[in-house]
This record gives C-alpha cells, structure tokens and sequence, in this order.
C-alpha cells in the first residue's frame, strides 16, 4: 500500500517563520519508534526509526534545502537514493551515508531487503544561516545535489546532533546552533575547482522560453523542479545548471523574482494589505515577503510602496 506523509503533520510546528513543507509517498515503511525533531536557529532536526519491508522505497520532496544522513541500518539490506529523473549507476552503490538534496528536488529512495534504518534530516533555513555565517551562501553549493557522498566532518557533526535527539535530554540551545552552523560551513563552501562538475550549456532559447514563461505564469504557488525539467526533458540538475547558465541565477531565485515583480504591481495599484498581498502572490506570511522583497530590491515592500506613492 502507498501512501502519503506531511512533513509538517508530523512536525506539529505551529506559529514559526521557517516551515520545510516535506511531502513523501512511501510504501513499506513504517515507523518503530516516536519522531524526535527540534527546532534550532537555522534549521530543523528530525531522528527517524523506521521499519521497512522487502523492497520498500518513497519518493520525497521539500520546499527547504536538507541534508539526509543514514546512521544505522540493522539488516541485510541495501538501500539507494537517487534524484528524479537520473539513472542510479553501480559506482553510486554503498558510495556514501550523507545526501545534500536542493529545494524543490524530488529523491526516491529503494530499500532492497528488509531492515531496521535510523536517519537524521537536516531541513536548513538558508536566510537564517546567511545571518549565523554573516555572508551569502554559495549559490553554486546551494543548488548542487550530493547524492550518497562521504565527509568525516559533516558524518561527526549529524551523529552529535542525531545523539541530542536521540537521548531525549537537549542541550543548551547555543550547542546544538553550534553544530549546525558548523555543519552548514562545512558542506556549503564552495568546492575546490577540480572537483567542480563540467560546466554545462546554456538552454536552447525555446527552453528557456518556455521555463520563464511556466516559472511566471505559476510563480504564486510552488514549483517543483522535476516539473520544469519535463518541459525540456532534461534531468534536474542538468536543468538547474544550464537555467542557470542562461539567466545568471537558479529556477527558484527567478520565481522569488517573479513574485516580488508581481507584488509590486499589487503594492502600486492598491491600498491592498501588506499580508493579503503576501499571501496572493504565494509567500508564506508578510514577513517572508519582506525579507525576499528587500534583498531583490533593496528596501522593503512597505518603504517602496510609500516612495512609488510620492
């Protein structure tokens, strides 16, 4: 039986800016033991034990960058993950316990044999870690999914923070900020030039076309990658790359731009409320709208309106 888990339903997170909006649809899979989670200054935490059948497997995708790590698998069992759209080659097996995923990307995981799994997911909140770094995140890094890859570092720092959960006692807020800022560093720096990627091309100018055109026409709501890279056939992080490679910024920056462009248009034609046009152009409250509105354009929605009005 398939079926679907709200990230958030299981959260109960109630009256808090950063929200991850996680959606799976998993088969097999259930979970042994209470989810554990906690809130930090950047980023939300969450300890899954779950038990899963012969060839279980999900598809998962969220509205936050996050970063997945399997900590413990009793049985004989693989498991694999892979993006949307990409063909899971043998050198991929077994290559790593940790998986950077990008915002709006879809992952799919296959468990090939029954097993007992402990994972930790590190759902980020990119604003707030931009103001614990006190510098703008890689671009590049932010967008660039890391499937199943290996970092002492960053395995160190998920299983002290996977350990304040699991234990049940937390630690001092400013210890478990600590780790996560540190871990953020540690997989967000920009990657040493020889084991950058090749560099992609650009779309064809009907790709890009029709992306921006799909991108503005559906900027109010969310858009998943995988759903732009159908328009051109192409995988999503080929897409991500080469859309970016064409306007000089990823899909989801152009969107963020797309939906200030059309509160602006909102904000000068109408007296409408700072909330209700937050809300109708598809940020989450007033207050997302201003942070995004004032790093495209440099002020705020309320300062910009009273200077256009002038």
């Amino acid at each position: 039986m398939r079926f679907f888990l709200h990230h958030t339903d299981q959260l109960e997170l109630t009256d808090m800016t950063f929200h991850p909006h996680m959606t799976s649809q998993i088969e097999g899979i259930s979970l042994r033991d209470d989810l554990r989670f906690r809130r930090w200054n950047a980023a939300i935490t969450d300890l899954w034990h779950v038990e899963c059948e012969q060839e279980a497997g999900g598809t998962y995708v969220s509205h936050a960058p996050r970063l997945v790590a399997f900590l413990d698998c009793v049985g004989d069992a693989r498991v694999q993950v892979k993006a949307a759209g990409d063909e899971l080659r043998q050198d991929q097996h077994g290559q790593g316990c940790l998986s950077y995923i990008p915002a709006g990307m879809e992952v799919s995981s296959e468990i090939l044999g029954k097993c007992r799994l402990r994972h930790l997911d590190i759902h980020l909140d990119v604003d707030a870690i931009e103001t614990c770094l006190g510098t703008t995140v890689d671009r590049t890094a932010l967008e660039t999914p890391r499937i199943g890859f290996c970092d002492p570092r960053i395995n160190a720092l998920v299983r002290l923070i996977a350990d304040d959960l699991e234990n049940g006692m937390s630690g001092p807020q400013i210890y478990g900020d600590g780790l996560v800022t540190a871990l953020t560093a540690a997989l967000l720096e920009p990657r040493k030039p020889e084991t950058l990627p090749r560099k992609r091309g650009k779309l064809a100018p009907h790709h890009l076309r029709k992306s921006v055109a799909y991108i503005e026409q559906n900027c109010g709501r969310t858009i998943r990658l995988d759903e732009l890279a159908q328009l051109t056939g192409l995988s999503q992080s080929y897409f991500c790359s080469a859309f970016r490679a064409s306007t000089g910024m990823p899909p989801q920056q152009w969107q963020m731009k797309a939906r200030v462009e059309r509160a602006m248009d909102l904000l000068s034609q109408s007296s409408t409320s700072l909330a209700n046009v937050a809300a109708s152009v598809g940020f989450a409250d007033q207050a997302h709208l201003t942070r995004v509105f004032r790093r495209i354009v440099g002020t705020t929605p309320g300062a910009w309106r009273k200077e256009t009005a002038a």
